[in-house]
């Protein structure tokens, strides 16, 4: 097998393998560490992670894979705690967040936000860099 075609197969495995239409959700405490929250989680690089704060007191719900509407897919007690998260980021007049660790605030027009999707404007709000 040459050089190339080693290349070529890899790439195809690598683009089998991203999940461009999903997102992972991770949980952790309201001004918890994202790096302690993402530890031990299995994703790829390229894939598109969020790290949302749970604010009861109850345990946290485990890392999972969503990939259609949120909404619908979501329990309701996780979406309200996921809106709860990006209202309080909304609040912020400059975010408390690690940049080290959470993707770069995009800077979006209206237009560009009426055509993303839930999950692609939650991503842009809470992504991690992978």
């Amino acid at each position: 097998m040459t050089v190339r075609n080693l290349e070529s197969r890899l790439m195809k495995l690598e683009a089998v393998r991203q999940r461009p239409d999903e997102i992972l959700l991770v949980w952790r405490r309201p001004d918890g560490d994202v790096l302690e929250a993402i530890q031990g989680v299995r994703f790829s690089p390229g894939d598109r992670v969020v790290c949302a704060e749970w604010f009861e007191d109850s345990p946290l719900p485990a890392p999972r894979w969503y990939r259609n509407d949120l909404r619908l897919e979501m329990p309701v007690n996780e979406y309200e705690q996921l809106n709860r998260t990006i209202a309080r980021v909304a609040e912020q007049s400059k975010p408390a967040r690690n940049d080290s660790v959470f993707n770069q605030f995009p800077n979006l027009t209206q237009a560009r936000m009426n055509e993303m999707t839930d999950s692609e404007l939650i991503h842009a709000v809470l992504g991690v860099q992978t």
